[in-house]
């Protein structure tokens, strides 16, 4: 006996063509979800639900009135929500048509080892200082609209006696990032767009801030050298990740740029 739920048979194209549209329902519902869990948007989709069911079960109860304004107010309430968080939703298109695009083209590596190398002996001897720093290193996107102010550099060789000299206290470099693009220095002293407290259980500093910032908004990778800890930490793909000793941090650079 061949089982045909609503007329059609379990292995016709009718129920694969609607596998086929849950599916791919669950995969952007937890895209989604992925991308705004610890943002402040994620309560108001809760909220934004509940009352969404809460309406269609009164209305199922006979609960006429109350079920209808319910249903109402969380059309309100979604119009509401965009309108209020237009910039994260924003963002998260912006991240999830980078991701897709990088996973659509392939481009050679435009930071070689011998920089990755550079910036590891740096960020070491930042540390034997007792310096802080944000190093940032481009990959695919261009981040000029990302910068404030700073001074643009000559297309500098990445030296870790420079880079040391640059961010030595009271020097008019030490505060802000260093930019890398193409295995040169081209920017310092810049200031980076901040990431929100919100989104994050534990407090950040200014640097693990500005960092993470840049990270949720590009496909460049940031490497922040703790002042007060030392301690290397690492942020891409809207990530922090770390701390991590001297080898970690030289093997993650060398995967992250493509020299693995």
């Amino acid at each position: 006996m061949i089982i045909e739920p609503l007329g059609h048979p379990i292995l016709s194209g009718f129920w694969l063509a609607q596998l086929a549209d849950i599916t791919i329902v669950a995969i952007v519902a937890r895209a989604v979800i992925r991308s705004i869990w610890r943002t402040p948007a994620m309560s108001i989709v809760l909220v934004f639900l509940g009352v969404l069911v809460s309406g269609i079960v009164l209305r199922e109860l006979q609960f006429f009135t109350v079920g209808y304004l319910l249903e109402s107010l969380s059309g309100v309430l979604f119009v509401t929500s965009v309108v209020i968080f237009h910039e994260d939703i924003r963002n998260i298109l912006l991240e999830q048509g980078r991701k897709l695009s990088a996973k659509l083209r392939s481009r050679p590596a435009l930071t070689g080892r011998e920089t990755v190398e550079a910036v590891v002996s740096s960020c070491v001897v930042l540390r034997r200082r007792k310096l802080g720093a944000i190093i940032v290193i481009e990959r695919n996107d261009l981040l000029d609209n990302y910068y404030r102010e700073g001074l643009e550099l000559d297309n500098l060789r990445v030296v870790p006696e420079v880079v040391a000299s640059m961010l030595q206290p009271p020097g008019p470099l030490h505060d802000g990032a260093l930019v890398i693009r193409n295995d040169r220095l081209v920017r310092a002293s810049t200031f980076l767009p901040l990431a929100e407290y919100t989104r994050f259980k534990l407090k950040l500093g200014a640097r693990h801030r500005a960092a993470l910032g840049l990270a949720e908004r590009s496909d460049a990778v940031v490497v922040i050298v703790s002042e007060e800890s030392g301690d290397f930490r690492i942020a891409h793909d809207g990530l922090l990740d770390g701390p991590h000793s001297e080898e970690v941090l030289r093997e993650e650079l060398l995967s992250l740029t493509g020299n693995a």
